[in-house]
């Protein structure tokens, strides 16, 4: 087996997990990494990082594509190629984790005043549930806790009264 062989199947390899596992789904809408958490801020956005296995694959993606090109269209000792490759999927696994964490980043994502959204899980008396609201081209669910004494059903349309993080306070409408 040559090396450009040995490189071309850790390129294919690392593409067919991106694509097995979402990662290219998750590229082109960010956004949806971020919705599928609805617990309260203190225990989700300090611990919301890009999933291990995107940065596995992104790595082994860009390090298989780069030294299969070098190896291709150069003529560098085998020792550069896997130095040379290491870099580009080390960098590509930490661009695309900085990305994901800026796009999930709560600062980013405030409400307008009086924003209307819709329940889409339950908000108990005392406790979570979550809401969906467009911001900007996309909608994104947040956990959010109720003004009423009562549950708010999931359907049901309700007013953004206050964001702290990635947790709002809200009232029906």
């Amino acid at each position: 087996m040559t090396y450009g062989f040995l490189y071309l199947t850790i390129f294919l390899l690392g593409f067919t997990l991106a694509l097995v596992g979402g990662l290219a789904r998750r590229v082109l809408h960010p956004s949806e990494l971020c919705g599928k958490v609805i617990a309260p801020s203190h225990e989700h956005w300090a611990g919301l990082h890009t999933p291990t296995a995107d940065v596995v694959v992104s790595f082994l993606t860009l390090f298989g594509l780069t030294t299969f090109f070098i190896r291709g269209f150069t003529s560098l000792a085998t020792r550069w190629e896997l130095i040379l490759g290491a870099a580009a999927g080390a960098a590509g696994a930490v661009i695309l984790r900085l990305w994901f964490r800026a796009v999930c980043d709560p600062s980013r994502r405030s409400l307008p005043d009086s924003a209307e959204a819709v329940v889409v899980r339950d908000i108990p008396a005392r406790g979570y549930g979550q809401i969906e609201v467009a911001l900007g081209r996309s909608r994104i669910k947040l956990a959010a806790r109720s003004t009423s004494d009562g549950t708010i059903a999931a359907g049901t349309l309700v007013r953004v009264l206050d964001q702290r993080e990635s947790v709002v306070v809200v009232s029906p409408r």
